[in-house]
């Protein structure tokens, strides 16, 4: 009988420890958000997919693959919208610069990180998220010191730089496994 006490204090510790190991896990969005440059920027992007609400780690890489492509897309359209109405020669080549970054570096990135994540390369896959949010950061660069109205572009930069992010840390998660 003496033994009770100390066997239901090991028991009740034991408990205990298991219910704080599964409070404290995170779920995949959060784990991967919380090791970007903007977590918040980074869990809102992700989120508003529905396909996230049940992604592992690897469907995330995926989905940010998914969504970076049309996000390239999207931000071309709007590149080549600014460059009809701009008049100014050198905001014209900067916005032709960005719009070859987004149609041909953001796409291959997008392209090779896939097949990357595929193969389960993912030193390479990790290296094409960088090139991914290179293409971000150097669009941002060219344009801050154009017209006000250019900043309409600096989200959809920030997002490329976000969707870098993601895939980096993804590979970086599978590859520690």
């Amino acid at each position: 009988m003496a033994h009770f006490p100390l066997t239901f204090f090991f028991l009740l510790v034991s408990v205990l420890m298991l219910n704080l190991s599964c409070v404290t896990a995170l779920d995949p969005v959060d784990e991967v958000c919380s090791r970007t440059r903007n977590p918040s920027l980074c869990s809102g992007t992700l989120r508003s997919d529905p396909r996230s609400a049940t992604a592992t780690i690897t469907r995330l890489g995926y989905l940010a693959i998914d969504l970076a492509l049309s996000h390239a897309a999207t931000t071309t359209n709007k590149i080549n919208t600014l460059l009809g109405r701009a008049k100014d020669p050198g905001l014209k080549n900067s916005l032709r610069f960005c719009q070859v970054e987004y149609v041909s570096y953001a796409n291959l990135a997008c392209r090779k990180a896939f097949i990357f994540l595929n193969q389960r390369d993912y030193s390479g896959s990790n290296t094409q998220g960088f090139e991914l949010s290179e293409v971000g950061s150097i669009c941002e660069r060219k344009l801050v010191a154009g017209p006000s109205y250019l900043r309409q572009l600096t989200i959809d930069n920030w997002k490329a730089e976000i969707f870098g992010d993601i895939i980096v840390v993804v590979s970086a998660l599978l590859k520690n496994g």
